[in-house]
C-alpha cells in the first residue's frame, strides 16, 4: 500500500489542507499540539469510519466551522498495482477507482466493509501493520513474559483461536445444564405408566354408567310423550279464556272513553260561541292597521337617511384633518431626492478610502506575524541543537579519554580533546545564534507603531461611513415617503368630494318624535292583531268539534254491543282453573323425571371426555418422557464433541505460539544482518519472549543502546512484515508517529538512517516529529504549524537544501 495524497476540509484543527505524498522517506514535522498526528486520524477515518476516530460527530468538526459545515476526507492510495480514491464524510462515503466517476462502494458501513474485504484487514490489524505509535519502539520489552505471548497471538490474529475456544466451553456449559433440566423434567416412567392403567379402567366404568343412564332417559321421554297431548289442549283453553276476558275489559275502557269525550267537546263549543262574540268587537279596531304600517316604513326609511348624513358629515371631518397632516410633512420632507443624491456620493468616497486603508492593515499585519513566527520558530530550533549538543558534551566529559563515543561506540582515545572542543565550539555558536533570535523575536513581540496608526485611522473611517450610511438610508425612506404620501393626499381629496355630493343628495325633513308616536301606535295595534288571530283560530273549530261528538256517541254504541257477544263465548268455553292445575302437576312430575335423567346423561359423558382426556394426557406424559430422552442423549453426544474441541482448540493454540516464535526470529534476523552489515546475523525471542541478540552464534549479555534499538525496530518491522503476508500484501508502507521522544541525537539518527537502508523493503516511510534535527536526512518535508489567529492548522512542504522543486505539489490553507 502507498499513500498519494489527502485532503481534509474542517477536519479537527484543519479547516481546509491539502497533502501530496512521495515515495521515500517523508517527514511531517512540527511544534506539539499542531496537528500533526490528526493527519493519521484522517487517514484512518477515511479507510475505517467512526470506530477510528476519536470522540463524535460534533468534535470532529473543526471548532470553528458552522453547525451544519461540510466535514470531508478525500484519501488517494495504491494498493497491488491499482490506484482507489475514498471520499468519507459525517453523513456518507465512497470509494472510486482512481479518477472514475461512478463509484464503487457507498454509504458509511458499505464503503468500510468493501475497504476492509480489499485490504484483507481489520482495522487493529491495519494499526499493527503500518503504524508505530508513540513509544512503542519498545512496545514488547514494557510487558511481561504472558502479556507479550497474548499480544503476539492477538496481532496475529491467534486470539480467534481462544474466541472460539471460549465459544465452544460457553456451549459445553450450557448443554451440561439442558442435559440437567431435561433428566429433572423427565419424571418417573413407572408412575406414568400406572397413571395410564388407572384412566383405562375409569373410562371403561364411565362409558358402562353412561349406557345404563341413556337407557332411563328413553324411557322417561316415553311417558312424557302420552302426557303432552292433553295439556296442550288444556293451555289452549286456558289461553283462550284470558284473551276473551281482556277483550271485555278493553270494551268497557272503550266506552268510558268515549263518554269521557263527549263531556269535553261540549265544554269547548261553549268557549267557541264566548270567541266569536269578542271576535266581532277587535275586527273593527283593526281596520285602521294598514294605513299605520304604511305611516311607520315611511318614517322609518327617512331614519336610515338620516344616520347615513351623520356618518358621512363625520368622515368629512375626519378626511379635512388628514389633508392638513399629509400637507404639513409634504412640505417637510420634499428636499430628499436632492439630499439622497447628496449622501450617496459622500458614502461612496468614504467607503472606496476603507477598502484602502484595510488592504493596508492586512497586509502589514500579515508581514508582521509571519515575521514574529519564523523567529519563533528559528529560536526553539536553536535552544534543541543548544540542548543535544550539552547532552552530547556531558557524556563524552562522564566517559573520559578510556570511554566510548556515545554515537559510533568507538574508543575516544586521542579524539578526546579534539571532539570535546569541537562540540564546545558548535554549543557556543548555536548559543550566540539563539541569543540573536532571541532578540529578533523580543523586538517583534509588541505591536508595531504603523500597524496601531493603521488600525486607528480604519476605526475613524468606518465610523465615518456608518454615519453616511445612516444618513443615506434615511434619505431613502424620505424620498420613498414622498411618492407615497403625493398618491395618498390625492385620493383623500378626491373622497373628500365624493362626500360632499353624496351629503347634498341625501334628503331632509326627519322628525323623531313623530316617529316614536307612530311606532308606539303600531305597536298596541299588533297586539289586537295577535288576540285577533288567536280568537280566529278557536272560532274555526266548531265544525271539527261537532264531528267528533257525533264520532264518539258511534264508539260508545259499538263497545256496548261487542262487551256483551264476548261474555256470551266466554261463558260458553266452561274453563276450570282446578281441572288446569291438576293437569299441570302431572306435566311437571314427568317432565322432571326427564330432566333428571338427561342430567344424569350429560354428567355421565363429562366424565367419559374427562376419562378420555386423562388417558391421552397419560399417554402424551408417556411419549414426552421418551423425546426427552432422546433429546438428553442428543445433547450427551453434542457434550462429548465440544469436550474433544475444546482439547483440539488448547493443542492448536500452543503448537501456534510455538511457531510464532521462531518464525519472528527468522525475519528479525534478516533484518539485523543487513541493518548491522552483518555484525550481528541472529536474533531469538525465548519462551518467555524475551528478545536476545546473539553474536557468531552466542548470545550477547549486554547490549548497549543503539543495539538495543536496533533490535526493537527489526521485531517491529518484523511483526508488521509477518500481519502483512498473513492478509495477503507486501508490506510497501511504514508510519511511525513520535518514535524519537525519547532518544538521543546518536540514536535519533541511527534509527533514521537504518530506515533509510531498507527502501528496498519499504517504499514508503513516514515519520511524525516534533524534532527539527533529522530533516536534512529525508526526502520530503512537510511542515505544520497552528494559526492562533484563524484558530487552524496548516500544511506546507519545505525544500531541502540542495534540493530541486519537489516533484509532487501541495495545497495548505
Amino acid at each position: 500500500m502507498r499513500i498519494l495524497s489527502l485532503r481534509l476540509l474542517n477536519f479537527r484543527q484543519h479547516a481546509d489542507s491539502e497533502i501530496h505524498f512521495g515515495p521515500g522517506l517523508t517527514g511531517i514535522i512540527g511544534p506539539n499540539g499542531a496537528g500533526k498526528s490528526t493527519i493519521l486520524e484522517a487517514i484512518a477515518w477515511a479507510l475505517y469510519g467512526a470506530e477510528a476516530a476519536r470522540g463524535t460527530n460534533d468534535t470532529i468538526r473543526f471548532a470553528r466551522a458552522g453547525a451544519r459545515s461540510r466535514v470531508e476526507v478525500e484519501l488517494r492510495f495504491t494498493v497491488g498495482g491499482q490506484e482507489y480514491r475514498v471520499v468519507r464524510t459525517l453523513n456518507n462515503a465512497e470509494v472510486f477507482l482512481a479518477d472514475g466517476s461512478a463509484p464503487v462502494a457507498t454509504t458509511l458501513g458499505g464503503v468500510t466493509r468493501y475497504l476492509q474485504a480489499m485490504l484483507g484487514m481489520s482495522r487493529r490489524e491495519f494499526f499493527n501493520t503500518y503504524f508505530t505509535g508513540q513509544k512503542e519502539l519498545q512496545f514488547l520489552a514494557a510487558m511481561g513474559s504472558a502479556e507479550r505471548g497474548r499480544f503476539l497471538s492477538q496481532v496475529l490474529g491467534y486470539e480467534r483461536l481462544r474466541q472460539a475456544q471460549e465459544l465452544a466451553r460457553a456451549r459445553r456449559s450450557e448443554l451440561r445444564h439442558e442435559i440437567n433440566g431435561l433428566r429433572a423434567a423427565m419424571g418417573d416412567l413407572d408412575a406414568i405408566l400406572e397413571e395410564r392403567t388407572s384412566a383405562e379402567v375409569r373410562l371403561r366404568e364411565a362409558q358402562d354408567a353412561l349406557a345404563e343412564a341413556q337407557t332411563m332417559r328413553t324411557r322417561a321421554e316415553e311417558t312424557l310423550a302420552g302426557v303432552a297431548p292433553h295439556w296442550a289442549d288444556v293451555q289452549q283453553a286456558r289461553d283462550r279464556h284470558r284473551e276473551l276476558s281482556h277483550a271485555i275489559e278493553a270494551a268497557e275502557r272503550e266506552r268510558e272513553a268515549a263518554r269521557r269525550d263527549l263531556v269535553r267537546i261540549d265544554a269547548e263549543l261553549e268557549r267557541t260561541t264566548v270567541a266569536e262574540r269578542e271576535l266581532s268587537a277587535l275586527r273593527a279596531r283593526l281596520a285602521v292597521l294598514p294605513d299605520t304600517v304604511r305611516e311607520g316604513e315611511r318614517l322609518a326609511e327617512l331614519s336610515r337617511t338620516n344616520e347615513r348624513r351623520k356618518a358621512l358629515a363625520e368622515q368629512g371631518v375626519e378626511l379635512r384633518a388628514e389633508l392638513q397632516r399629509s400637507t404639513e410633512r409634504l412640505a417637510r420632507i420634499e428636499q430628499a431626492p436632492q439630499l439622497l443624491e447628496r449622501y450617496a456620493s459622500e458614502l461612496e468616497t468614504t467607503r472606496a478610502e476603507q477598502l484602502e486603508v484595510e488592504e493596508a492593515l492586512d497586509a502589514r499585519k500579515t508581514a508582521w506575524l509571519r515575521d514574529r513566527q519564523d523567529a519563533e520558530t528559528k529560536l526553539l530550533s536553536f535552544r534543541d541543537r543548544g540542548a543535544e549538543l550539552k547532552e552530547q558534551i556531558r557524556q563524552i566529559r562522564e566517559a573520559g579519554p578510556a570511554g566510548k563515543c556515545p554515537t559510533c561506540e568507538r574508543a575516544l582515545g586521542a579524539d578526546f580533546e579534539r571532539l570535546l572542543g569541537a562540540l564546545e565550539d558548535q554549543w557556543r555558536n548555536v548559543v550566540q545564534d539563539g541569543k540573536w533570535w532571541k532578540s529578533r523575536r523580543d523586538q517583534l513581540e509588541p505591536r508595531p507603531q504603523d500597524l496601531t496608526a493603521l488600525e486607528t485611522r480604519l476605526a475613524t473611517v468606518v465610523a465615518a461611513a456608518n454615519e453616511k450610511a445612516r444618513k443615506h438610508a434615511r434619505c431613502e425612506g424620505a424620498v420613498q415617503e414622498l411618492r407615497t404620501l403625493q398618491e395618498e393626499h390625492a385620493k383623500r381629496a378626491a373622497r373628500l368630494a365624493e362626500l360632499e355630493r353624496q351629503l347634498a343628495a341625501i334628503p331632509t325633513g326627519y322628525d323623531p318624535v313623530i316617529h316614536r308616536e307612530a311606532e308606539s301606535r303600531l305597536k298596541e295595534l299588533r297586539t289586537l292583531e295577535k288576540q285577533a288571530a288567536r280568537l280566529e283560530e278557536s272560532a274555526g273549530r266548531r265544525v271539527t268539534l261537532e264531528r267528533d261528538r257525533q264520532a264518539a256517541r258511534a264508539t260508545d254504541t259499538v263497545a256496548a254491543e261487542r262487551r256483551l257477544a264476548l261474555e256470551a263465548e266466554r261463558s260458553a268455553l266452561g274453563f276450570s282453573e282446578e281441572a288446569f292445575a291438576a293437569v299441570r302437576t302431572e306435566h311437571e312430575h314427568t317432565s322432571e323425571a326427564l330432566r333428571q335423567a338427561e342430567l344424569r346423561a350429560v354428567a355421565l359423558q363429562g366424565e367419559v371426555r374427562s376419562s378420555e382426556q386423562a388417558l391421552a394426557s397419560a399417554l402424551r406424559a408417556e411419549e414426552r418422557y421418551r423425546e426427552q430422552a432422546r433429546e438428553v442423549e442428543q445433547r450427551e453426544d453434542e457434550l462429548r464433541h465440544h469436550n474433544e474441541l475444546d482439547a483440539a482448540l488448547s493443542e492448536l493454540r500452543t503448537e501456534l505460539n510455538t511457531r510464532v516464535r521462531p518464525e519472528l526470529s527468522e525475519i528479525a534476523s534478516s533484518f539485523l544482518a543487513q541493518l548491522t552489515d552483518g555484525r550481528y546475523t541472529a536474533l531469538e525471542i525465548s519462551e518467555s519472549y524475551d528478545i536476545l541478540v546473539l553474536d557468531e552464534g552466542e548470545e550477547k549479555p549486554v547490549i548497549s543502546g543503539g543495539e538495543e534499538d536496533i533490535a526493537n525496530l527489526v521485531l517491529r518491522l518484523s511483526l508488521s512484515q509477518m500481519i502483512a503476508e498473513r492478509a495477503g500484501h507486501p508490506l510497501s508502507l511504514l508510519i511511525l508517529d513520535e518514535v524519537f521522544g525519547s532518544l538521543d541525537i546518536a540514536r535519533r539518527d541511527n534509527v533514521v538512517q537504518l530506515l533509510r537502508r531498507l527502501e528496498d523493503r519499504f517504499e514508503q516511510v513516514i515519520l511524525i516529529t516534533h524534532i527539527e534535527g533529522i530533516r536534512e536526512a529525508l526526502d520530503q518535508v512537510l511542515r505544520v504549524d497552528f494559526d492562533e489567529r484563524t484558530g487552524a492548522s496548516t500544511v506546507r512542504e519545505e525544500s531541502l537544501p540542495g534540493a530541486g522543486p519537489p516533484n509532487f505539489g501541495m495545497a495548505a490553507d
